[in-house]
């Protein structure tokens, strides 16, 4: 019924105002209302009788002034009227107020007095009524009994879903990211329940993830490490011939710049994991830097008897060029690894009025779109390219990523055919760019 917690708890603190002033009320007229009936009515006789016999004894010259007295003493209001003439007088009342009022707001009293052989008509009424102290103590300490039961039980009410988050907020900063809370409420707290579910999953895939990547460079690592150690026993022996001499170097030397390639992008993944990286972005053509990228790499290309093919205009963008000149160094030699002898590669870069796209298109060996959205993750090989003849950790992609992010972009593979897939990198246009242009 309420959309907010918000709106829930003003309703359920008015609701505890209002039914305890009723219940109160309600409960104080049973007890009292009887009793204040009676005890008003004795009273008024009381003060009645007393009036009059007190007029009787003594006989006083000026009853005006006689009658205001006793009715100021008495805190009275008096009124008399001549039931002959109908002739009305009135003591400790004031004239601008009318009686018939009063007596319909506050209990009145009225008794025959005879005086001097004329019958008046005598009311009595409270002239300063101040209600009974009893009956208003009551009447609070009720009130307030009830607001602090009905306070308690909608307390608890309130907190129990907030436990509840607690309990699965502490079981999570244990490790336990299997603890879920209901998410049937449609309130503040049903939203936090809804988003504290969704952080425990992605802190399980975080920590599955972490297991992962673990496990990922312990064998990364070990696989060279058992190479070198194999090749380096057998070096131990004298009898070895020299072309297994050299062969055995040859391998060690290949494993321990494998190594050295391993730590240096797990250093990089670190280093832009932690945002130690000093930002320093300056204006370049990016299009000049990935053209010397691809010169720079055309001993590997040529080798394999790739056609390179670049369609790219100067294009300005504002951004940390080492990094960048690393994206375009990993995406080429990703192409160039996973691209089959004779096969092609195309670079195209455009600019859009938001963004400039760079796009590396290749022949190679196919992906499979279910592993689009991992194919970035780190030490993630698609296993239809887990070929032991080329090399790799698996890190490329993750730091391409990373640095794309950093940018305020992003970077997603697509496969255009069957026998064509293409890494497509997306950058913010600047301003400084367009007014070059």
């Amino acid at each position: 019924m309420f959309k907010t917690l918000y709106v829930r708890t003003v309703a359920i603190y008015l609701g505890i105002v209002m039914f305890s002033v009723a219940f109160s009320l309600l409960l104080t007229i049973l007890l009292f209302f009887e009793k204040t009936g009676q005890d008003q009515k004795e009273i008024f006789e009381e003060k009645a009788e007393l009036i009059m016999d007190f007029y009787e004894q003594m006989q006083p010259e000026d009853f005006q002034a006689f009658m205001n007295h006793l009715a100021q003493t008495s805190s009275l209001a008096i009124q008399l009227i001549d039931q002959e003439t109908s002739h009305v007088q009135t003591f400790n009342l004031p004239k601008e107020t009318q009686l018939s009022k009063l007596e319909k707001e506050i209990s009145a009293y009225t008794i025959p007095w005879e005086r001097n052989g004329t019958v008046y008509q005598m009311t009595l009424i409270e002239a300063y009524p101040e209600g009974n102290l009893l009956e208003l103590m009551t009447l609070l300490s009720l009130i307030v009994l009830t607001s602090i039961v009905l306070v308690l039980i909608a307390t608890r009410y309130l907190v129990r879903p907030v436990n509840a988050v607690t309990s699965v907020a502490k079981e999570i900063s244990m490790g336990n990211f299997n603890v879920r809370l209901p998410t049937t409420r449609r309130d503040e707290l049903g939203s936090l329940a809804v988003n504290i579910n969704h952080m425990a999953t992605e802190l399980g895939q975080l920590e599955r993830e972490r297991e992962a990547f673990i496990a990922n460079v312990s064998h990364e690592f070990q696989s060279p490490l058992t190479s070198i150690r194999g090749f380096s026993s057998m070096l131990l022996n004298d009898d070895m011939p020299t072309g297994d001499q050299q062969r055995a170097l040859t391998i060690i030397q290949q494993e321990s710049d494998r190594l050295s390639r391993l730590s240096d992008n797990l250093l990089k993944l670190t280093v832009l994991d932690s945002d130690k990286h000093v930002s320093q972005p300056i204006q370049y053509n990016v299009a000049e830097q990935i053209r010397r990228t691809v010169f720079t790499l055309e001993p590997q290309w040529t080798q394999k008897k790739l056609q390179v093919e670049m369609n790219a205009e100067k294009t300005l963008l504002d951004a940390e060029k080492d990094l960048m000149n690393q994206v375009w160094i990993n995406l080429m030699s990703n192409a160039i690894k996973f691209t089959p002898p004779g096969g092609r590669i195309s670079i195209h870069v455009s600019s859009s009025p938001h963004y400039i796209e760079v796009r590396f298109k290749d022949n190679g060996i196919p992906i499979p779109s279910k592993e689009f959205g991992r194919i970035f993750s780190r030490f993630h090989k698609v296993d239809r390219m887990r070929d032991r003849n080329i090399n790799g950790s698996g890190l490329g992609l993750s730091i391409v990523k990373k640095i794309i992010e950093r940018h305020r972009g992003k970077v997603y593979v697509y496969q255009e055919s069957e026998t064509e897939k293409s890494f497509v990198v997306l950058l913010p246009k600047t301003t400084t760019q367009d007014k070059s242009n």
